[in-house]
């Protein structure tokens, strides 16, 4: 019996070789064995491991009520991971939040839902990174009791857009929600992201008002948000990443002597 079809020859000198059914067959088996992450599901993967490490590295930062004074107290004594949180939750996160904004924006079809998506989407993503460069500053140039007036003004700036990203993240989210026929995600994503948008929206009101109690929601929006995005990246990352199926060839049987 032979068992590789590209090995010895037959009884009568032929070689045996692959038929279009037989390498349809083996590529379809091969590409569920192994089926690679494309670029949404890392990104959201990236996303998450930012946000995760940024606050681990430093998780006693200041609060949004804290004065100029305070401030300068807290980031003058942990420059450098001040500096590398807003790197990580503010640089990072953005970039990696374009990739995953993008495809959802993609298989939203070509709509006034797809357009709201990219559009706020990146938007939020260019005030995260506005937050990345003023932090850098604020961690490091204004750190100190010369700056106290400054470093309170830029403080409350970087909260106050916080605010704002947190209200076009949630306008993101309750469009893909609208959008979820296109999507064609599972349910419970739509359902973690409404749950998210509420939360983003109470957060976002207490970061903009530099409200205390109203920005404690972010406890809440945060971890919603941080699995609505990841399970859109995976989603829509296996999407891109599993094979696509080829037509099958007909082949008439071959009549044997």
């Amino acid at each position: 019996m032979i068992t590789n079809p590209t090995e010895a020859h037959g009884r009568r000198g032929r070689r045996v070789e692959p038929t279009a059914s037989h390498r349809s067959a083996i590529s379809s088996v091969s590409g569920r064995l192994r089926v690679p992450l494309a670029a949404p599901a890392l990104a959201g993967l990236a996303y998450v491991a930012a946000w995760i490490v940024g606050l681990a590295i430093w998780p006693s930062n200041p609060a949004v009520t804290d004065s100029g004074r305070e401030v300068v107290s807290d980031y003058g004594a942990h420059r450098t991971l001040g500096a590398a949180q807003f790197l990580l939750v503010e640089g990072v996160a953005a970039i990696a939040l374009a990739f995953v904004i993008v495809p959802i924006a993609r298989a939203a079809g070509r709509g006034g839902a797809a357009r709201v998506i990219l559009i706020t989407g990146l938007t939020a993503c260019l005030i995260s990174l506005a937050q990345c460069v003023l932090g850098a500053v604020l961690a490091t140039s204004l750190a100190s009791p010369a700056h106290t007036r400054r470093a309170g003004q830029v403080f409350d700036l970087i909260n106050r857009l916080d605010g704002v990203k947190m209200l076009v993240l949630a306008t993101v989210i309750i469009t893909a929600a609208l959008a979820r026929r296109e999507l064609a995600l599972p349910r419970w994503v739509t359902r973690v992201g409404v749950l998210a948008a509420l939360a983003l929206v109470v957060s976002g009101a207490g970061y903009l008002a530099l409200d205390g109690a109203l920005a404690t929601a972010a406890s809440v929006s945060l971890p919603l948000l941080l699995l609505w995005v990841s399970a859109n990246g995976l989603a829509l990352g296996r999407r891109e990443a599993a094979p696509r199926r080829q037509p099958r060839h007909f082949e008439p049987p071959r009549r044997t002597p």
